[in-house]
């Protein structure tokens, strides 16, 4: 049985299976009636579609003993600061740091860590963030979206080295690409806010006209044009590389293909098998076993055996409620948002980011403070994975 078809049984096994809280049932379907787009790093729920934008996983190209950039392994000291709705300290488990992330009330304000000082995360007036796989170098826009030039920040000194000017106000976007050599570039007329509610009335001027890709040595930028769904007009409709770097992809909000896969000139192509099937910004565990997926509407997220099919609900007992799979820290265990269960039934809820050990007793070890109580998380993380 292909991995496609083990998949389609895994959604039939699970549709009736462990629904979600009323209140994050009802936000997944409102999103899916509205919303055909990767809404941040490959979304299914209002409540989490902001903050998958910034869900980045790249290979890191560092040595592991290099004290300034390696991460925390989840068998030793795992890095959290649970005590604080934003961190000020490093956050890590295993291959995956939170190297980034913007925290959104009104407007947007973005925090990148930086080790210089305490190691902690350092303010910064930025429209975009994304780090580098050495995680020595930020790529970072300009404040006011589209922009026209990309800042490159080296996170060990938080001091900007140069400028790569587009020669156009039109980045949306960007990130880098797993071989470290490259950017992509989503390219907008305008730009809807990372925390725009999707129940609200869009902006159909905020359109994706397309994309670029940017050789960071030479800093040429080779633009192409690939005009976002129609549907998806006043919200988010980025670019993300694939795991290998040779395909780009966008979310769809589909359940049949959540992924939809373009070359590097924006011609349409088929996906990897197993990676185009998940709907979750995890996607594919390291070693290829497990594969996060999100349930129907109202359904808890799960992970699916690639060789067997057997499917495992994320449902821990105690206070957490899984609501999306972020990133694998390693083979067995994901980094998520989790909701307060017991505020999860109602219209507004406490979330915070979590690591989930998959198997067994599915033991959950808090990574950040509870957001207050709100409708959404107001924060978007930006993670950054060793290969």
């Amino acid at each position: 049985m292909s991995t496609e078809e083990l998949v389609k049984d895994a959604l039939g096994a699970v549709a009736d299976q462990a629904r979600l809280p009323t209140g994050v049932a009802q936000a997944a379907w409102r999103q899916r009636t509205r919303m055909r787009i990767r809404r941040a790093a490959t979304t299914a729920a209002a409540l989490v579609a902001a903050v998958t934008v910034g869900v980045i996983t790249v290979p890191s190209l560092v040595a592991r003993e290099d004290p300034e950039v390696a991460t925390s392994r989840i068998g030793g000291d795992t890095a959290a600061d649970p005590g604080r709705s934003t961190p000020v300290e490093r956050v890590a488990a295993g291959r995956v740091t939170l190297t980034a992330y913007a925290s959104c009330e009104h407007s947007c304000s973005w925090y990148l860590l930086t080790h210089a000082g305490t190691g902690g995360y350092t303010h910064g007036r930025w429209g975009w963030i994304d780090v580098a796989p050495s995680g020595r170098t930020a790529a970072v826009l300009e404040e006011t979206l589209p922009a026209r030039r990309i800042g490159l920040v080296d996170t060990t000194a938080a001091r900007l080295r140069r400028w790569i000017d587009l020669g156009r106000a039109v980045a949306g976007r960007v990130a880098w690409s797993p071989d470290g050599k490259r950017l992509l570039v989503t390219t907008y007329d305008h730009v809807p806010g990372l925390l725009a509610d999707p129940a609200g009335e869009p902006d159909t001027r905020q359109v994706r006209t397309g994309f670029a890709i940017v050789d960071v040595n030479s800093g040429k930028a080779t633009f192409h044009d690939l005009p976002g769904d129609p549907d998806s007009a006043g919200l988010r409709n980025d670019l993300l590389w694939s795991r290998d770097g040779s395909l780009i992809w966008e979310n769809t909000g589909a359940r049949q293909e959540p992924r939809k896969y373009y070359d590097l000139t924006g011609r349409s192509r088929p996906g990897p098998a197993q990676e185009s099937s998940s709907d979750q910004p995890a996607g594919l565990s390291p070693n290829g076993s497990r594969l996060a997926m999100g349930g129907r509407s109202g359904s808890a997220p799960f992970v699916v055996d690639v060789d067997s099919g057997d499917t495992t609900l994320l449902e821990p007992p105690g206070d957490h409620v899984i609501v999306q799979s972020l990133a694998w820290a390693d083979d067995t265990h994901l980094i998520a948002w989790a909701q307060d269960r017991a505020t999860a039934d109602s219209s507004k809820s406490r979330y915070r980011l979590v690591l989930v050990d998959v198997t067994g007793k599915q033991e959950v070890t808090p990574l950040t403070g509870w957001t207050g109580t709100l409708s959404r998380p107001n924060w978007m993380p930006v993670l950054t994975t060793e290969p």
